[in-house]
């Protein structure tokens, strides 16, 4: 066993809903810990994965997804070839290291972020150099991430908006680090949540044309809501593409995902819908963060990170409620995924009942 392997922690999934429900005695669990969709996928998903026929299921699905791969290019302006599909982002975080990574270099993130960037760094037996983000606003420090840089630099990895503070970097700054960073460097943007965004300018698709070494990630796991099915894709320079697609493992998409996938793609009417709806209580949510003094950055994600004091008693106290959120991020943080509009009211008033008790517990 490769020693990077060995020590290897690996990723931490949601229990399924089932079991925390029998764990904890619950009748109703919302699960606001996974930045999952509470709204759902379009309807047209439905209509799609049933015209998906019992005969098509002895036969290989179309290894290159064209359906999908044409409604994801026109959706983006992008040119077919320049797609790459996975399951979910992961798969294509898991196909990137694996292309760019060679043992003893080393990939550069913000701190916190994503968590997977990572764990394949260190599986391609590669090192991590984490910058933290600013304190204050939560925002990437780009000097700092480009002094990092050195002649064993692979990749940047830059979660945009930022998981888990929720924070946007202006595509005007990424252009800046891009301008600024080695050509020999990829700079992987993942906009796994950039739908949520209040304006839609500040996706950095319009600079893959000027740079050859961005690669922008994507999901429909978010706000399209169909992260059982698994589905991401990669945006990036052809010839890279077509690197990326030599690694891939073939049939990686199912006719369920590429048919879902590409009905959910088309129902944008719908998918602005559902995000109008994150927008309205995600202000709701802050506007009552800030009221009560809560410390937190300014979201634009569909969830909130949320400095607390600690973490776990937050947590504990509000899964008994049925609400779950995610309290393992950080000692003093919790991230809540912003949820159905009667469990953010809940959620609301048992942040502020939870603070007195705790205060009421501490010692004078």
């Amino acid at each position: 066993m490769k020693k990077s392997v060995a020590a290897l922690k690996a990723y931490q999934a949601e229990q399924p809903l089932e079991a925390i429900k029998d764990q904890y005695q619950l009748e109703t669990l919302a699960r606001l810990s996974a930045n999952e969709s509470v709204y759902g996928p379009t309807p047209k998903v439905k209509e799609a994965l049933a015209a998906v026929t019992f005969d098509r299921l002895n036969y290989y699905p179309d290894g290159s997804a064209q359906k999908l791969r044409q409604a994801v290019a026109q959706l983006n302006q992008v040119d077919p070839e320049m797609l790459v599909f996975g399951v979910g982002a992961d798969e294509l975080i898991q196909l990137l290291t694996r292309l760019a990574l060679e043992p003893g270099q080393n990939i550069i993130v913000p701190a916190p972020t994503f968590g997977e960037y990572a764990i394949h760094a260190q599986i391609e037996q590669a090192k991590t150099k984490s910058v933290a983000v600013d304190a204050s606003t939560g925002h990437v420090d780009f000097e700092g991430i480009l002094a990092a840089v050195d002649d064993q630099t692979s990749m940047v990895w830059l979660a945009n908006p930022n998981n888990p503070t929720g924070v946007l970097e202006s595509a005007a700054d990424i252009q800046g680090l891009l301008q600024q960073l080695p050509e020999s460097v990829y700079l992987v943007v993942d906009e796994a949540y950039i739908d949520f965004a209040d304006t839609s300018d500040n996706t950095v698709v319009p600079l893959l044309a000027d740079y050859p070494n961005l690669i922008i990630l994507r999901t429909l796991s978010k706000a399209y809501g169909l992260a059982n099915l698994r589905i991401g894709y990669g945006m990036m320079d052809a010839a890279l593409a077509q690197k990326l697609n030599a690694v891939r493992l073939p049939y990686n998409l199912s006719d369920f995902q590429i048919e879902a996938g590409t009905a959910a793609v088309l129902d944008q009417d719908y998918l602005q819908k559902t995000v109008a709806k994150v927008q309205a209580e995600r202000n709701k949510f802050e506007d009552f963060l800030r009221e009560n003094q809560f410390e937190f950055y300014p979201s634009q994600t569909n969830f909130l990170w949320v400095q607390v004091g600690d973490a776990k008693p937050y947590g504990q106290a509000l899964l008994k409620e049925g609400l779950q959120i995610s309290q393992r991020l950080s000692p003093s943080w919790v991230r809540i995924t912003l949820g159905q509009p009667a469990d953010n009211e809940r959620m609301r008033q048992l942040l502020v009942k939870i603070r007195e008790e705790n205060k009421e517990e501490k010692p004078v």
